[in-house]
This record gives C-alpha cells, sequence and structure tokens, in this order.
C-alpha cells in the first residue's frame, strides 16, 4: 500500500474539529487503508478487522463513526450491487493515483442502479465541504449535490445471513434452524433491531422458565410473536440454601471422635450409636 499524504493543516482544521478522538483516529486510519483512488469496502466487519486488527472496538463504534464523517462531509458511502463502498470525496486532489484502476467500484456506478432504491445517510446532511486535509485557505467547495448524496446507504444495515447467525449461536433452543433462517431473511432486522432482540433474548435466558428447555419457545415462535418486546422479570438462577441447624456441628464433632474405634465394633453396634448419637442432637 502506498504511503499517504497528511498535512499540518489538519491540526486547525475545522471540520477535523468536529470530530471525536476515535472518529478522528477512524478517519486516519481509513486513509492508510483506502485504494489509490480513496476508496474502501464500508460492510462494517471489515472496517473493523482491517482498522482495528489489535484493539477491541465494537462494531456500533464503527458505524458511528463512519456516519460522523459522512455528517462533516469528509466520507460519502454508496451501494452497488448489494455491497457498500466508502469514498474520501476529495482523495484526488492531495493524494497521488498510482493504479489505472480502483480495486473497488466507483460512486458513479451506483448512480447505473434505479434512483429509487436510494436513501441518504441518517444525518440528513449534504456530503460535501472542503476536504479537512488541504488548506484551510483553500476554499474550493467541490460540492455534491443532494440529489447526487441520495445514494448514500444507511450503514445501520445488516446481511440476514450473519443476523442469522448471531441469533442463532445464542438462542438456546436449537430447532426449526430452517424456519428461523428463513424469517431473518424476509424481514432483513438492522443492527438496531438485532441490538434489541439480543439483549431481549439475554434476560429470557435467566427466567426460571427458560431453565428447563422443554418450556422454551421454538425460535420461529419467540421471533413472529416478537417476544424480544416483552416486559421480562429476570429472576436469579442460584438456589436457596437452607441454613445449617445448631445441632449439626457437635454431631459431626461427635462422629469424628468415634472414627478411631470404628473399625472395631461390628456392623449392629456401629448402626446403634448413630441411632442414638442423633437422639442427642
Amino acid at each position: 500500500m502506498p504511503n499517504r499524504i497528511i498535512k499540518e493543516s489538519i491540526c486547525t482544521s475545522d471540520t477535523i474539529d468536529k470530530l471525536s478522538w476515535f472518529e478522528e483516529v477512524f478517519f486516519y486510519r481509513l486513509i492508510v487503508n483506502c485504494d489509490d483512488y480513496g476508496r474502501f469496502d464500508a460492510r462494517v466487519s471489515i472496517l473493523k478487522a482491517r482498522l482495528f486488527p489489535l484493539k477491541s472496538v465494537t462494531e456500533k463504534e464503527i458505524v458511528n463513526a463512519l456516519r460522523k464523517l459522512v455528517e462533516v462531509g469528509i466520507a460519502l458511502v454508496y451501494e452497488v450491487a448489494g455491497r457498500p463502498y466508502v469514498q474520501l470525496v476529495t482523495w484526488a486532489k492531495h493524494q497521488t493515483i498510482r493504479n489505472k484502476r480502483s480495486k473497488y467500484p466507483s460512486y458513479e456506478d451506483s448512480l447505473k442502479t434505479s434512483e429509487s432504491n436510494c436513501k441518504q445517510m441518517n444525518a440528513n446532511v449534504p456530503v460535501i465541504q472542503s476536504n479537512p486535509i488541504q488548506s484551510e485557505s483553500e476554499s474550493e467547495s467541490n460540492s455534491i449535490s443532494l440529489k447526487t448524496a441520495c445514494a448514500a446507504i444507511d450503514i445501520d444495515t445488516l446481511d440476514p445471513k450473519e443476523a442469522f447467525e448471531i441469533f442463532w449461536k445464542e438462542y438456546p433452543r436449537k430447532v426449526s434452524k430452517e424456519k428461523s433462517r428463513q424469517w431473518f431473511a424476509k424481514n432483513k432486522p438492522n443492527r438496531e433491531l438485532l441490538d434489541k432482540i439480543l439483549a431481549s433474548l439475554k434476560k429470557h435466558k435467566l427466567t426460571r422458565q427458560w431453565q428447563d428447555p422443554q418450556y422454551i419457545p421454538h425460535p420461529i415462535t419467540w421471533l413472529n410473536q416478537k417476544r424480544w418486546e416483552d416486559e421480562v422479570d429476570c429472576e436469579p438462577k442460584t438456589k436457596t440454601v437452607k441454613p445449617v441447624p445448631d445441632w449439626y456441628s457437635d454431631y459431626e464433632r461427635q462422629v469424628a471422635n468415634f472414627k478411631p474405634y470404628e473399625e472395631h465394633l461390628s456392623d449392629e453396634e456401629v448402626e446403634k450409636i448413630f441411632e442414638d448419637a442423633k437422639n442427642l442432637f
């Protein structure tokens, strides 16, 4: 991967100043991973693995950081053939393009799809503004029209197959797998909904009812009835321990004292002595 250029003007950039520390680090790591045309795979799992291979970072943090870059005008997220990509919007002005072809589809490729399938980012802002890498004195807008910006996709979307695998791993009763898989394929839950489902599932697994597998509903039933919306009263799984009677410690001590003499007595004599000892306490 070629070296990338970052100018000192980022230190006084108003655009960069809008980013949190993590979002800024996310941006710099994205720069060094983009291809020669400033493009990269925007699947959250790929971004997490490539940008933070040695850090413990959640997918939610990745999604929020990417959304912020789009919001302030640093990046554009678009979709081609059902797969999301990210483009740093003024890359060509500040980086050297060596390769003749990009590794990833261009934003223009996404415009060839039906505009009815276009969705703007949740931030609902134009994907514009000056590049934070360039000098603040360079005020050329390099803007992308709002009509064009509708190609930005919702990065909260989740592959139904991936969502199903996550759910299936957590659900304790492994029946009606194919029906459950079809539910995810049909309903296509986003990350927010999947998080709600998993959080509710975690609570359900702590209830007394779910400690017995026969009382755990089939996963497809649980999904169809939207049981993640139930109010769940989590009960502790620990069993109540009865207190030890006061006399028991004296009984144990008497038994311990008797042990050395036990081998010299018959079974009948030992049994009688123990019965008599119990009656004393």
